[in-house]
């Protein structure tokens, strides 16, 4: 029984090990191989766990497709999420998705083939419960869900935790959600229910203490190999703050206290120089400097994944007319609240700047040309909207708004700027107080 257990733990191993192997070559490869091992890994899953395949060791019964084939899933997609951003995500979640459809779709094809054909049953192919699949396509799709939403509020709220604990603690949270969505759906209303969540639960939790600790060395190595930095996900920046101070407890305590007081002088000096050298004074958002760098990346990552890309540029109407009236210091203040309601009215993940006088961009990752349009008439309504009260005046402004969207053509960010230019000269052309998008008239 314990050999059984050393077995199922190894092929579990393997099977994870692949899973990250093959996510860390997407910088040679891109992720369309890894979509196709993650797809592979969700069909014999599905075939595994049909079959009931499990090892029973002191009382706890391990169940093979969910211990090695649907732990390694939950792996791949936190990597993807971590690392590849949302639309890698989407398509990794809707790649499990279709295939534990279509897996039992195929099995029960097969047999009902075989039983019009008058040939035996195949006894390797079981034959799939309805009641069963149906739980576990559900319950799958609320776990990949689940996961994005556990491991961001984690990083937001709970910083202070040891990004290993973070790792186990949205990994068992997911696998203790799968427990009660799937038994609730497979087996409400028998007498099985409670004992199953029960056992469940509990090899549930032995699993995640055996994965987590692997996707937190994972999670290490890519970010000490690469670098990387992605927007909203933290646990890069703490694993960097742990290596920093792991070289620091190697010295002596008054030359680690000397370095210290060093560093955070440098680090504020380089972070006063960064913010003076990418935000405008006036408003608080990123200049014209820090919006073509950004936009710059933000290009090449859409070329080299194939992601969705727009541009916004948005232009105060007649705003010569508010200084000529009340003076600059108004004029500068309504500045102020516009740059106020444009943030207000972005995504988290977007970048909205102020690129000359009266005129600003944003820069929206993710989104379509049909996004961008209803993201500026958004903008467009709320600025409308807004009366700004400053120094006794009451002042209602409007803003002009062209938006464009990345293609393949375009190799450089005034490609796409000039673009969303033309786009705003044919609203501003039309009356002012509009939205216009590349390519319409």
């Amino acid at each position: 029984m314990n050999f059984e257990i050393i077995i199922l733990m190894a092929e579990a191993v393997v099977v994870y090990l692949l899973v990250l192997g093959t996510h860390s070559l997407r910088h040679r490869f891109g992720l369309a191989h890894y979509y196709a091992l993650i797809g592979g890994v969700t069909a014999v899953m599905s075939w595994v766990t049909d079959a009931g395949i499990a090892v029973h060791v002191w009382g706890v019964t391990f169940v093979v497709g969910s211990t090695v084939f649907y732990t390694s899933l939950l792996l791949g997609v936190f990597v993807v999420y971590v690392f590849d951003g949302l639309r890698a995500t989407r398509i990794i979640i809707s790649t499990v998705i279709g295939v534990s459809i279509m897996v039992p779709l195929i099995a029960v094809v097969l047999n009902i083939q075989m039983k019009l054909s008058g040939a035996p049953a195949l006894g390797f192919v079981p034959s799939p419960s309805f009641r069963l699949n149906a739980a576990s396509v559900f319950a799958t799709t609320m776990d990949m869900v689940f996961l994005a939403v556990a491991w961001e509020y984690m990083n937001n709220r709970f910083q202070w935790i040891p990004m290993g604990i973070r790792a186990f603690l949205t990994l068992l949270g997911v696998m203790w959600l799968d427990v009660i969505l799937f038994a609730t759906g497979a087996f409400a209303g028998t007498g099985q229910w409670l004992s199953i969540i029960q056992g469940t639960a509990l090899s549930r939790l032995i699993v995640s203490c055996f994965a987590a600790p692997l996707l937190w060395a994972y999670l290490s190595w890519q970010n000490r190999r690469w670098g990387t930095q992605i927007t909203q996900r933290p646990v890069l920046a703490i694993l960097k703050q742990f290596a920093q101070m792991k070289r620091e407890l190697t010295q002596a305590q008054e030359e680690i206290e000397r370095r210290k007081r060093a560093e955070r002088a440098l680090r504020e000096s380089q972070e006063r120089l960064r913010t003076l050298a990418s935000t405008d004074a006036l408003t608080g958002l990123a200049n014209r400097r820090r919006f073509r760098a950004v936009a710059n990346n933000e290009i090449h990552r859409a070329r080299r994944y194939g992601t969705e890309l727009s541009m916004i540029l948005m232009d105060v109407d007649r705003f010569k007319q508010v200084n000529d009236t009340f003076g600059h210091d108004v004029g500068d203040q309504v500045l102020r609240e516009l740059a106020a309601i444009g943030l207000a009215n972005i995504r988290t993940f977007d970048l909205l700047a102020r690129v000359g006088g009266e005129e600003f961009a944003m820069v929206l990752p993710e989104s379509d040309l049909e996004t961008a349009r209803r993201a500026a008439e958004r903008m467009r309504l709320a600025v409308e909207a807004q009366t700004i009260t400053v120094e006794h005046h009451q002042v209602r402004m409007t803003i002009s708004l062209g938006a464009a969207s990345f293609k393949p053509d375009m190799k450089q960010v005034d490609d796409l700027y000039k673009a969303a230019d033309q786009a705003l000269y044919q609203a501003k052309k039309k009356g002012r107080n509009s939205v216009q998008v590349a390519g319409e008239h």
